[in-house]
């Protein structure tokens, strides 16, 4: 205490919720039919929230997850492509106040979108977002936002997952394109909803409503209901050759024995 976590596995074909853990826990046997008092305050009292559902409803910025949704962005949009380089200095000086990659003072030097996945590079997606908020010669924020939060929906991240039981309202960012390039901004997610934009990822485009629920039987075991997998939008515009580089991107970070 107070060490806190979540995690949420779903199956992205269907959107059904496969385990959804919130850390620290706590005894359901002791709050149930005579309640344990003592044990009831000891756990309100806890700074670690074990009562708070963290995986759907404690909020947080997405940061490097949020790369895929903006190579997704930036491949769809045209401003980078399959063999777009873009060098890592370890320093990005196209905004003020600068803002510089996670392995400052050293640098990642030219990448390609699959690389700069794998090694997660600030520099080279600060780059995409400067680029989706850029019109001729004209840098705009806003311009750069709009583009971001049109992906950002149809990945799902505009609204809660569907599940069954309460979830915090997401928070798509709404100021800075080149911060928010990086999952950072004013983005805000529940773990719930970074599971389901992440499955879409993986799914190449289907985002499912997620559900807790297989089916609801009455007392004699007769089913009453069946829970379907329930499709909230495809993404049709965006290409198989698009979704294969960002597989091989998010692979190859998973199996690099170098760090990022």
């Amino acid at each position: 205490e107070p060490c806190t976590g979540s995690i949420v596995i779903t199956d992205p074909n269907t959107g059904q919720v496969r385990a959804m853990v919130s850390y620290p826990g706590y005894d359901n046997n002791r709050l149930a039919n005579t309640m344990d008092s003592d044990y009831f305050a000891q756990l309100n009292s806890m700074t670690s929230s074990p009562l708070y559902n963290k995986a759907t409803q404690e909020k947080t910025a997405p940061g490097s997850t949020y790369k895929p949704l903006v190579s997704v962005a930036g491949l769809t949009e045209g401003v980078i492509g399959t063999g777009t380089a873009i060098s890592c200095t370890g320093i990005f000086d196209k905004i003020s106040p600068i803002a510089r990659c996670w392995i400052y003072p050293g640098s990642h030097g030219s990448l390609n979108v699959v690389s700069a996945i794998q090694h997660s590079c600030n520099d080279f997606f600060y780059e995409v977002g400067y680029r989706l908020g850029t019109s001729g010669n004209e840098y705009n924020d806003a311009y750069g936002i709009e583009r971001l939060q049109k992906y950002a929906e149809e990945f799902g991240l505009g609204e809660t997952t569907g599940i069954e039981i309460p979830e915090s309202s997401p928070q798509i960012s709404d100021t800075a394109s080149v911060p928010t390039a990086i999952g950072q901004g004013t983005n805000n997610y529940t773990v719930s909803q970074l599971n389901r934009y992440v499955a879409t990822v993986a799914n190449k485009g289907t985002v499912y409503k997620l559900s807790l629920l297989d089916k609801v039987t009455d007392i004699d075991g007769n089913v009453v209901k069946e829970y379907e997998p329930e499709v909230v939008n495809t993404m049709d515009d965006v290409s198989t050759n698009t979704w294969n580089l960002v597989h091989q991107g998010m692979e190859d970070m998973v199996s690099s024995s170098s760090t990022f």
